[in-house]
């Protein structure tokens, strides 16, 4: 496949989505084609889809999956996990695209775009998949920074139709304070282990993040909810530094988030990566329940999920 990315740079420059070139990549997996894509300003993404006829269930809802750079790893995500999970959504009927943010991975630009920029550059992956999979509504997933840019978009886009949201934004509540600092006085090698990183503070959560303000964050779930828009917030140990219960969600962002549109998952023992197979497995069990829950028939049953 690099060498399709390579054979893509090459081209002459293809800036807007017509003039998009697609290349046919080696099949790599049974009923799944994949086609690399040069597309917007300088992306590169990666399309996978069923092949014609062996789709379990016709996707009848035409969503289209986008998955978002998690941090700075390329589009294949932490240890493979978003080449695993597009071409699972795919063999079930979804065309997936994952493709390189601006200043990552493949991408021809060299540094990282601000959060408007990024924007327009998820509108050209919805456009792109639009034309080439024929996907009308889309569905954004996203881990840790990639969460916060499904947030965002998913509020101001209409086309958005849900969002993944992987250790994406909460805020900490009083509970959560109670929860993560009582503990932690009553050691006391972890009081002075604070009171030396206090000295000596490095880059802080939201050197890396992109939360809005909470206000602004009740305001756009609660605008969402009111379009229908469906919202699946899956939480790790990996988020303690500003979550640590379920009910933490609701308490920091306001009633909408006990609505039916909001489904949550709260994994204390899994790492923020999805370190272990097993973790990711579970991982994409739940996405694809989640998916068939909201968008056509349950692919796989509670007993998968339970299962894996």
């Amino acid at each position: 496949m690099n060498l399709q990315v390579d054979y893509l740079r090459k081209q002459e420059s293809a800036p807007s989505v017509a003039e998009v070139t697609a290349i046919p990549l080696s099949r790599v997996q049974e009923r799944v084609d994949e086609t690399a894509h040069r597309f917007g300003d300088g992306l590169i993404g990666v399309i996978s889809h069923a092949v014609a006829g062996t789709a379990p269930r016709i996707n009848t809802s035409r969503i289209g999956v986008v998955l978002l750079n998690a941090g700075l790893t390329r589009h294949v995500g932490p240890y493979r996990a978003y080449a695993e999970l597009a071409r699972r959504l795919a063999r079930e009927g979804y065309p997936v695209l994952r493709f390189d943010q601006s200043g990552l991975g493949d991408s021809a630009l060299p540094e990282q775009a601000a959060a408007g920029h990024r924007s327009r550059e998820i509108d050209a992956a919805m456009s792109l998949l639009a034309e080439h999979a024929g996907a009308e509504r889309f569905v954004l997933c996203g881990l840790c920074s990639g969460a916060d840019d499904a947030f965002h978009v998913a509020a101001a886009d209409h086309r958005v139709a849900g969002a993944i949201l992987l250790d994406g934004l909460a805020y900490p509540t009083q509970g959560f304070w109670l929860r993560h600092a009582l503990p932690r006085l009553l050691s006391p090698t972890k009081v002075i282990a604070y009171l030396r990183s206090r000295r000596n503070a490095g880059p802080s959560l939201a050197d890396f993040r992109d939360f809005p303000a909470k206000a602004d964050a009740a305001r756009m779930l609660s605008d969402m909810v009111a379009r229908d828009t469906r919202l699946l917030f899956v939480f790790t140990g990996g988020a303690y530094t500003y979550f640590n219960h379920r009910s933490q969600l609701a308490a920091c962002l306001g009633r909408a988030a006990r609505s039916p549109q909001v489904s949550l998952e709260y994994w204390r023992e899994y790492d923020h990566t999805f370190y272990l197979r097993k973790h990711r497995e579970m991982l994409f069990a739940r996405i694809s329940h989640w998916m068939a829950t909201m968008w056509g028939q349950p692919a796989g049953s509670s007993r998968e999920i339970a299962s894996t």
